[in-house]
């Protein structure tokens, strides 16, 4: 058949129809014989993946069969032609192939827009539109995908329901395809000031593509789909890529700062940019604090408060720093960064010379986690920190030291590289309030005897056991 000829084929086939209520395949019985018949052929070769054949045979069925008989007509054509797309470089031949293929997808949204399985069938055809469409045009075509990509994104995600039911293959490709065509139509805009602009939707628009690509893993393994839990990390992988490459905190600030000030009372916003800068560490600004604060008294959450505490403290105001770390603490729950919410309260608590405060929370990082070189550390400066007090007019202050020591010398055996160097460094400055051999002695103890320390009101380590070392 020759191109003009299936041109004209192809051309009668998505003449509109102007009655639905027709039988399916025909209206005669030869019609729908003959149409089920061409289906049922194209279709066995398209099964064998000789898609040269089966296209051959497609537009046989087209010649027989009404457009609406099945939606597969339609859907298989796109498949046939992007395969006869590959195989030919006359442009004349692309340009007519690619016209019939989004005609096929715009007769395909039209006709079936809705189908008993997915009842936004347009919008999910829309997205193979624009993913095939950046496909085919690449680059230059980036601008023109990305808004039916959005479009599609826009009506599928309204309704949780409905994307948990599309196919994690099509979902998650649709996502990661969006992100990478906003990029390059991003920088394909000459006005700088529509580009900072469209930075700053891609910016925000990073965390609801994220928020979809979680809400698919978490139903790929609620449904024991490890494969699909696969496709939507690859997205991510994908989609953080674009990310990395617009998102470093010079670039970034002021951008969102623009979009802060332009919508003051904009609440999700103000909880998306925070949480961007979170996630990229940009908090040393002029933006980050009074956004978190914004977000704090409005939302009060554990990300919020601990991002003000941290800031707080970095200002040396510790008082406050220590008010925001624990109510951090207090509406974590059971989050996953509960072990560093407890953690870096009490190192604000020890600045603060609260060291059975301190000790508290180190103790409960430890119930977490029995490793944690940094909470003997915590527990090591607490104990030092407060040596004074224990102080019973013989060993007592000098056994605090060793105490402290004890934990440091866990830090040095349990930490990594960096927090064993700033463990060892305590416990050899520490060491040196150790006991002499004349103060032992006076005691009737000697090296390497197991001495308790005297309980005395205000020791934090009251009780405890060490073994005796001379400086």
């Amino acid at each position: 058949m020759t191109m003009r000829l299936f041109t004209l084929i192809l051309a009668t086939l998505l003449l509109p129809i102007t009655s639905f209520a027709q039988e399916r395949y025909g209206e005669t019985e030869d019609q729908q014989l003959l149409c089920k018949e061409a289906i049922s052929v194209y279709r066995s070769y398209k099964k064998q993946k000789n898609y040269d054949e089966a296209f051959i045979q497609w537009k046989k069925a087209c010649n027989v069969c009404p457009l609406t008989a099945t939606e597969n007509i339609l859907r298989d054509g796109v498949t046939f032609l992007n395969n006869q797309l590959k195989s030919t470089e006359d442009d004349a031949r692309r340009a007519s192939i690619t016209d019939s293929i989004f005609e096929l997808y715009d007769q395909r949204m039209e006709l079936f827009p809705s189908t008993k399985k997915y009842p936004k069938n347009n919008c999910m055809v829309l997205a193979q539109k624009g993913m095939d469409h950046y496909k085919i045009f690449k680059k230059p075509g980036a601008a023109e995908a990305t808004a039916m990509l959005k479009e599609s994104i826009e009506c599928l995600g309204a309704d949780t329901a409905i994307t948990r039911a599309i196919p994690a293959a099509l979902w998650s490709k649709v996502l990661s395809t969006y992100y990478v065509t906003s990029f390059y139509a991003m920088k394909a805009i000459e006005d700088d000031a529509t580009a900072r602009e469209r930075l700053g939707e891609m910016l925000t628009e990073y965390l609801m593509l994220i928020a979809f690509i979680e809400d698919g893993v978490a139903v790929a393994a609620a449904t024991a789909k490890p494969k699909d839990a696969e496709k939507y990390e690859k997205a991510k992988s994908n989609i953080d890529k674009v990310f990395i490459a617009i998102a470093n905190c010079e670039d970034m600030v002021p951008v969102l700062s623009e979009k802060v000030a332009a919508d003051t009372a904009n609440f999700e916003l103000k909880k998306k940019v925070l949480r961007l800068l979170n996630q990229k560490d940009c908090t040393d600004n002029d933006l980050y604090l009074p956004v978190a604060e914004a977000v704090h008294a409005q939302e009060p959450s554990h990300p919020s408060a601990f991002a003000i505490g941290g800031e707080q403290a970095k200002v040396e105001n510790f008082s406050e720093a220590l008010r925001y770390m624990e109510q951090a603490v207090e509406l974590c729950g059971d989050c996953a960064e509960m072990e560093m919410y407890l953690l870096k309260t009490g190192k604000v608590a020890s600045f603060l010379g609260k060291t059975s405060t301190a000790r508290s929370y180190a103790q409960k990082v430890l119930a977490i986690n029995g490793e944690s070189a940094d909470a003997f550390m915590l527990i090591g400066d607490a104990i030092a920190g407060a040596a004074s007090n224990c102080d019973d007019g013989a060993l007592g202050k000098r056994l605090a030291y060793l105490r402290a020591c004890d934990y440091y010398q866990r830090a040095v055996n349990k930490g990594d590289e960096e927090t064993a160097a700033k463990a060892r460094k305590k416990l050899n400055s520490n060491s040196k309030q150790f006991p002499s051999v004349e103060e032992i002695f006076t005691v009737g103890k000697s090296v390497g005897n197991e001495i308790t320390i005297p309980p005395i009101a205000g020791c934090p380590c009251s009780g405890e056991k060490t073994t005796i070392r001379v400086r």
